[in-house]
């Protein structure tokens, strides 16, 4: 019996490892790889969300996410895992993708990328300080309001959980 392909659903606040992981779980899987973030940078470039709006970002949000999800859906009913790195910081995107994808065959994963506030905190201070165009700059009022904002998943939005640690605690080593 042929396995389902499954829809894996990266979740989690900015600065969590949601990417890190997201791209070592795509090698891992063999999935197709989506980044909400390199669609938005792509279509719209670098912008600060207070400078343009929230409603017009959440406007790009949706827009990419669409085009996303059209791509993600001809793989899925060709058999591919696809991973779409993405936040959903919403129960509601998360079920609309989950139910998705249970209609064209597919299974549903949310993968959880769980890193204390502190440390997401700190993160984005620190990648808010380096040059690059590959990330957005995320103002401490917004992270504050991203943390307030965000509804972290639970096994009852139709798929599997999968709780990830994203702290960078100091793990221990194993000898040889």
């Amino acid at each position: 019996m042929a396995t389902r392909p499954t829809l894996h659903l990266i979740s989690g606040l900015p600065c969590t490892g949601k990417t890190t992981y997201a791209k070592k779980l795509s090698i891992e899987r063999d999935a197709a790889y989506f980044s909400l973030d390199y669609w938005l940078l792509t279509s719209f470039g670098r912008y600060p969300v207070d400078v343009v709006g929230h409603g017009e970002h959440v406007r790009r949000v949706y827009a990419c996410r669409e085009l996303i999800w059209s791509a993600a859906t001809e793989l899925l009913l060709r058999g591919a895992d696809v991973i779409l790195d993405d936040g959903f910081f919403l129960q509601s995107d998360r079920v609309q993708h989950i139910n998705s994808a249970n209609e064209v065959g597919a299974a549903a994963t949310i993968h959880f990328v769980n890193t204390p506030d502190n440390e997401v905190r700190s993160r984005v201070a620190a990648r808010n300080n380096s040059p690059g165009t590959s990330h957005f700059e995320i103002a401490t009022d917004a992270l504050d309001a991203y943390i307030a904002f965000f509804e972290t998943p639970t096994a009852e939005e139709g798929a599997a959980l999968l709780v990830i640690d994203g702290s960078s605690r100091p793990r221990p080593k194993h000898s040889p």
